[in-house]
């Protein structure tokens, strides 16, 4: 009886619901490795608090990058610094900025990605998402 009672929780779903289900609601919540998805933009509202809770709980630094718009680090002749030329403090903040572009990529299901009009920052993806949720919903 024990051990049927342990098999009941702790098996796997194998039925193709069960899988769809289980699917679902981890792009809906998202995993300790993975940010919850944005499948359609009906859902923006939702999605972007989840989003925001996830990332500022799992990746703060990385967060920070959409709040104080990440910019590159330059030379004094203002040119883009190479990474090699970076302090370990630019480059803990470039690799946080890599990081939230690479979680944007992931939490945005790509027909949506594609047609956000951004210039490649984080910062830039996130507003590009707010507008185009903004045209649409009107």
């Amino acid at each position: 009886m024990e051990k049927e009672l342990y098999n009941a929780f702790a098996t796997t779903p194998t039925t193709p619901a069960a899988i769809a289900q289980s699917i679902n609601m981890e792009n809906e919540t998202g995993t300790l490795q993975k940010p919850p998805k944005l499948m359609g933009i009906e859902e923006y509202y939702a999605w972007k608090d989840r989003f925001e809770n996830w990332v500022q709980a799992n990746h703060l630094r990385s967060w920070e990058c959409i709040e104080k718009k990440y910019v590159k680090p330059r030379t004094d002749l203002q040119v883009i610094k190479n990474i090699f030329e970076m302090t370990d403090k630019e480059r803990d903040m470039y690799k946080a900025e890599k990081m939230m572009i690479s979680l944007l990529q992931q939490a945005i299901k790509e027909d949506i990605f594609i047609l956000l009009q951004h210039d490649g920052t984080s910062r830039s993806i996130w507003d590009a998402l707010k507008i185009k949720f903004e045209v649409v919903r009107r």
